[in-house]
């Protein structure tokens, strides 16, 4: 079955779910296809086993087919608003008409002196700020974002276009799509790539043509996001280094009250400064980091980095001269 196939399933699926009593001519023109096309899904849907009947006011699902009741204290549900409604600016994602409808529900769910608090602050929720906002414009491309995101839950094999800004080219590769992974405001694709025959990260945005194949793959059964990049610095991977800094007493303090890196030491000195040690899987984002905190650090270990420090200090330095 086609990736646009099954997205158009669900969000027939998505429909149902918020409505009864819906006639085929409403869906189709909620979803923008032909009516026959809508009865056509309606029996695919069937086949597949969800209990879809037809009464006297149109299309219905059998009652309680999906998610049972479950009962939530008000803080808990308050809570679930929030991340909702932070989550909702996923614009473009396949998560986003999804959440929308979650976090409607959940609000119209509230009792109405709790509706009145909510909406004294914005319905919008913009009281707490999760950090889900996107730093790229995903709308451009939801299809392909829709593709990706089922390649991955039906473990099909992506045949993509690919652009590389490190050598600004554009190559075909067929990639395992393992999982998906958010960060910094930018949603990245980790999966297998036949052509490199290793586990790759690649930024869906850069992502130009995507075809799925009809050739399925397995998941490694040891395989976890959280542990592919447990010893990053972030997204980018690379050789296993062992990183030493000493900090200044003026941020001594700041840099002692964050986990920045799960391998972290930290120890405080009589002097008021900060030696810290950290084992991380590639130098090039810790190096971003460290340039931060410009003359209040020095690297002490590998020699390398310490190298990479000056020359690049010595450039900005350049810049102004």
């Amino acid at each position: 079955m086609k990736i646009s196939n099954i997205w158009r399933l669900l969000r027939i699926l998505l429909i149902f779910s918020r409505k009864r009593n819906i006639k085929a001519v409403d869906i189709a023109k909620e979803i923008e296809i032909s009516v026959r096309q809508v009865y056509r899904d309606i029996e695919s849907l069937r086949l597949a086993g969800i209990p879809i009947y037809s009464g006297k006011n149109g299309f219905n699902i059998v009652e309680d087919f999906f998610l049972p009741k479950i009962s939530l204290e008000i803080p808990e549900v308050l809570t679930l608003f929030l991340l909702c409604s932070s989550i909702k600016e996923q614009k473009g994602t396949p998560y986003s008409e999804l959440l929308t409808s979650a976090c409607d529900k959940i609000f119209n769910a509230l009792p109405e002196n709790i509706k009145k608090v909510f909406l004294g602050f914005s319905y919008e929720g913009d009281i707490i700020d999760f950090g889900f906002s996107t730093k790229v414009n995903y709308e451009k491309i939801d299809e392909i974002f829709k593709l990706v995101y089922n390649a991955t839950i039906l473990k099909k094999k992506l045949k993509t276009d690919y652009y590389s800004l490190e050598n600004e080219q554009l190559k075909e590769r067929i990639i395992n799509p393992y999982g998906l992974k958010f960060y910094f405001g930018i949603w990245y694709l980790v999966g297998f790539c036949n052509l490199r025959n290793e586990i790759r990260t690649f930024r869906i945005d850069r992502i130009k043509k995507a075809q799925l194949l009809d050739e399925s793959f397995e998941l490694p059964s040891n395989f976890s996001i959280d542990d592919y990049f447990e010893d990053s610095w972030g997204i980018r991977k690379g050789p296993k280094k062992f990183v030493k800094l000493l900090f200044s007493k003026k941020v001594a303090n700041f840099i002692l009250e964050c986990i920045w890196h799960p391998s972290q030491k930290l120890n405080k000195r009589k002097d008021g400064s900060v030696l810290a040690e950290f084992k991380v899987a590639g130098l090039n984002e810790i190096k971003i980091w460290i340039l931060g905190f410009g003359e209040h650090v020095k690297v002490l270990e590998p020699q390398e980095l310490a190298q990479d420090i000056k020359n690049t200090s010595l450039k900005i330095h350049n810049l102004y001269c």
